[in-house]
């Protein structure tokens, strides 16, 4: 089984206390060695029952006794895309379906017991996504009451904000369970963890565990981990999808681009290499789709080959004394990009620099990467999810509100903030550690700006060379060490030439003394304006937006299901649910105008299975026009009642979606609303309109219309955790070149 984490390392150094500081893209293996994120099967880990540390406090956190139903806040009409030409009614009714969980009864969430390991979790089932939520209990008193992070009503709320935050499709009905401290699967090491084999989700919040957190920043807390973990979901439903059969082109190929042609690119995933074998280990072999890799390689700058220059001065306002060590003084983007995924480390990289030197990404250094760590975090499959979170990821806190970290630490107070969280515990040996996390936004942007998102006192944006600092009015410097944003990023700059020009003394006579000038120069403006609209739309061309089928789905049933792991049931992988956008009115081949109610399945023997739609007028994958500052979701008014801020409703307005892209906006998304067996030689794929409203399929209400199938990616049940499984069976949707027939196709 392959997993897919954010994982946390630990580093220990001396400050006025023991400080240690967790990350969220790597794993340790004692407090002082870092390793590399493992993909691969892990069940038999030893530690998996490890519950991460925390104390207990001697009462439950007051939170969830103050919280009711009102504090979920609706999401409101201008949070979502709905389609074009819905009345004012039809509008209303999808927003009262969307914002569900606001009228839920929370006696309707129950506690259950696992059979495996006795452990107690309270569970809810969305009905606008089909998520199963769980929230597990971490503890129960001398009374037998049970503990939960987030109770009930704190259940609900996560639901709606995974609403409101994170960009989804239809892909969504495809993963099975989002839990929420269940440590018999996820322990210490690890913040988040997805399965694609069993499309479950994994989070450990025991950072907010007995902190006195409120509820909104337990959940703002957790809500960067569920956004990456969920963009791998989306990657393995569309982009990590090649199938094996097809050409094959590289990253860095023309064709590969072509939209108009399907191919596959091969990336070598070796995310568990250590500093003896990290020059010379392959890795799995993964497949792409070529498209999507290409574009996402090249609008990000992967294939940039020049290193950052920085000036002294500003290395100087950082803190850095010794730039040897950074990062981005010793690889270039496209070194970090060929030494995480290509099948060979590049002759020129064996041993330049050693897999031993700790690059940092901190000025102050407490935060450093290894060649053997980079082939985890700059893998294509860690950097689909943490560009996406760079790229859309909301923020619960402002990154402008003062810091209060420093304050807080003197009065022994947590801090959660738009970098990270900060609290205290004991170790073993009785000694007070102060922990810092940090959000996994603020470590991104960390491989873009160079910058002390660890620092107590860290405020506003980063110093990218434009416009003037907000504290005090200078200038700001340019900290820009790597190329990979979507947004504007033309403060790169990078060495053209170093001249040394000989010092002389007082009389004129040359010293051993030199004094350096370096001329720099900047990348062409294509690479460097904002492509914000255009990544967005690479990923709504991966998505199949606007095609009329855009993707299936295998029925992924367990034949057996424990705390660890999963048996697919291989019986049922041969039926399928269909996914597409359809125009509100369709104007079928014979004039006819209305709406498309189903799918038709047909064999040899003729009609023999139909699934009609569930429609939705809502779209909910959004990008952003420019970068998040994060935004505190609500206030109160002088009524005491929730009013959204100023700063939230900016972070809205920067959303972009389909119709920002250039896509006509009347579509309705569709999914089957059941499975249907592919069964015979032949089966063919037709529309149907209920004309009689008996849910049964005729030859007479079968519809012609000008099917779109993706073009630059197969539409078919091939996962990355399914592609190499020969006795797995996969299917292919294509239109047939001659009879314009839409079939189904087992590969």
């Amino acid at each position: 089984m392959k997993f897919k984490k954010i994982v946390k390392s630990i580093g220990l150094f001396s400050l006025l206390s023991i400080t240690s500081f967790a990350s969220s893209c790597s794993i340790f293996n004692n407090l002082f060695d870092g390793i590399s994120a493992i993909s691969g099967p892990e069940i038999d880990d030893p530690e998996r029952d490890k519950t991460p540390p925390f104390v207990v406090q001697p009462k439950p956190p007051i939170e969830q006794e103050k919280l009711t139903l009102n504090d979920i806040l609706p999401i409101t009409e201008n949070e979502l895309f709905l389609t074009d030409g819905l009345s004012e009614e039809e509008k209303k009714a999808s927003l009262e379906k969307f914002n569900s969980v606001i009228r839920k009864d929370v006696n309707q969430i129950i506690e259950k017991t696992r059979d495996s390991d006795k452990k107690v979790f309270i569970e809810y089932q969305d009905t606008e996504t089909g998520i199963i939520f769980r929230d597990f209990s971490y503890h129960t008193d001398e009374n037998g009451n049970k503990r939960y992070l987030l109770g009930r009503l704190g259940l609900l709320m996560l639901i709606q904000e995974f609403k409101r935050k994170v960009p989804f499709g239809f892909e969504v009905r495809d993963l099975k369970s989002i839990n929420i401290n269940d440590f018999a699967v996820i322990n210490e090491k690890a913040n988040g963890l997805y399965m694609p084999e069993s499309r479950r989700m994994f989070i450990n919040g025991s950072t907010f565990m007995e902190k006195g957190f409120s509820m909104y920043e337990i959940i703002g807390g957790m809500m960067p981990t569920i956004f990456h973990e969920y963009m791998h979901h989306w990657a393995t439903t569309y982009a990590e999808t090649g199938l094996i059969e097809d050409p094959k082109a590289n990253v860095s190929d023309e064709s590969a681009r072509n939209i108009e042609k399907r191919s596959t690119t091969e990336i070598f995933y070796a995310p568990s290499t250590n500093q003896t074998n990290s020059d010379h280990a392959h890795g799995s072999r993964q497949f792409w789709n070529s498209y999507f890799a290409s574009n996402f390689y090249k609008v990000l700058n992967f294939d940039v080959n020049k290193k950052a220059y920085i000036d002294k001065k500003s290395l100087s306002a950082l803190g850095v004394y010794d730039k040897n060590k950074l990062l981005y003084n010793n690889l270039t983007l496209n070194d970090i990009w060929r030494l995480s995924n290509e099948f060979k480390t590049p002759d020129y990289l064996v041993g330049n620099p050693s897999p031993a030197l700790e690059m940092g990404i901190s000025p102050s250094g407490s935060f450093t990467v290894t060649k053997p760590r980079l082939k985890y975090s700059f893998s294509l499959t860690e950097l689909v999810p943490r560009e996406y979170t760079k790229y859309a990821f909301e923020s619960y806190f402002s990154i402008n509100d003062e810091n209060q970290s420093y304050e807080n630490e003197k009065h022994k107070k947590p801090t959660i903030n738009w970098f990270g969280t900060r609290y205290f515990i004991k170790n073993k040996d009785g000694q007070e550690v102060r922990i810092f996390s940090p959000s996994g936004n603020a470590e991104d942007w960390s491989k873009t700006y160079l910058n002390n998102f660890d620092s107590h006192r860290r405020q506003y944006w980063f110093q990218d060379g434009v416009g003037n600092n907000p504290y005090d009015g200078t200038p700001k410097f340019n900290a820009t060490v790597f190329p990979n944003s979507v947004f504007d990023i033309s403060g790169f700059r990078y060495e053209s030439e170093v001249k040394k020009y000989t010092i002389l003394d007082r009389f004129g006579n040359p010293t051993p003394f030199y004094r350096t000038e370096v001329s720099t120069k900047e990348l062409p403006q294509e690479k460097t304006k904002s492509r914000s609209v255009e990544f967005y739309k690479y990923f709504l061309e991966t998505m199949g937006y606007g095609k009329t089928i855009s993707q299936i789905y295998y029925e992924n049933s367990f034949t057996s299901e424990d705390r660890k792991n999963v048996s697919i049931d291989r019986s049922k992988v041969s039926k399928i649910k269909f996914s597409g956008f359809i125009p509100n009115e369709v104007i079928t081949n014979d004039g006819s105008k209305g709406k498309i109610d189903g799918i038709v399945l047909k064999n040899e023997s003729g009609i023999y299975d139909w699934s009609k739609f569930e429609y939705s007028n809502i779209f909910n994958f959004f990008g952003h026009k420019n970068y998040d500052e994060g935004a505190k979701l609500y206030g109160l008014d002088s009524n005491n009642k929730f009013t959204v801020t100023d700063e939230r409703e900016k972070q809205i307005k920067n959303r972009i979606y389909p119709k920002d892209a250039g896509y006509e906006s009347n579509y309705l998304n569709y999914i089957t609303n059941k499975f249907m067996e592919v069964k015979g030689k032949k089966v063919t794929v037709h529309f149907w309109r209920d004309k009689n409203n008996d849910n049964s399929a005729t030859e007479d209400e079968l519809v012609k219309i000008d099917v779109t199938l993706p073009t630059q990616r197969a539409v078919s049940s091939a996962r990355s955790s399914n592609i190499s499984d020969f006795k797995f069976k996969k299917f292919l949707v294509e239109k047939e070149k001659n009879e314009n027939e839409v079939v189904i196709k087992e590969i």
